[in-house]
């Protein structure tokens, strides 16, 4: 798999690739994730429509948004699904040095906490309304219901 991406992402994500693999970090928040099986999986969900047209998945969050890296950036931006929105959130350096990168967990299973419903269509997103849900099936039917995130 990283030879696939090496030339494709920045090399601080190929380090993580690299020294940890898949896992989590930030007390388990963030997930790494192997972007082929999301790319398979979400194809044209992940709705890049703006610059270059690549968005490249490397990241998840406990609640179900995808981290992209995008080229014609030069940045990751989430995908908020429970918002429909995109944020830009910087260069990987600056990004995961907020993390705090001092060692990753092997993950059991992918879930993300998902609102539900969610508050781009009226829920009240607050944590009661917070479910488990697998994360790329619950990815599929947010943007289902709403249509994907223009970025």
């Amino acid at each position: 798999m990283i030879a696939a991406y090496r030339d494709r992402v920045p090399a601080e994500i190929v380090e993580i690739w690299e020294q940890y693999g898949y896992g989590t970090f930030g007390e388990g928040f963030i997930r790494v994730i192997n972007p082929g099986v999301y790319e398979a999986e979400l194809g044209d969900r992940i709705g890049k429509t703006q610059g270059d047209g690549i968005a490249i998945p490397v990241m998840v969050t406990g609640l179900g948004d995808l981290v992209t890296w995008e080229p014609s950036l030069g940045g990751l931006v989430a995908l908020l699904f429970r918002e429909q929105r995109g944020t830009g959130l910087g260069k990987p350096a600056s990004f995961l040095t907020l993390l705090g990168l001092d060692g990753a967990e092997r993950l059991e299973a992918d879930e993300s906490f998902i609102f539900i419903p969610l508050p781009s269509l009226g829920g009240p997103g607050t944590v009661d309304t917070l479910r488990k849900r697998p994360t790329l099936s619950a990815i599929e039917m947010m943007v289902d219901l709403q249509g994907p995130i223009g970025h």
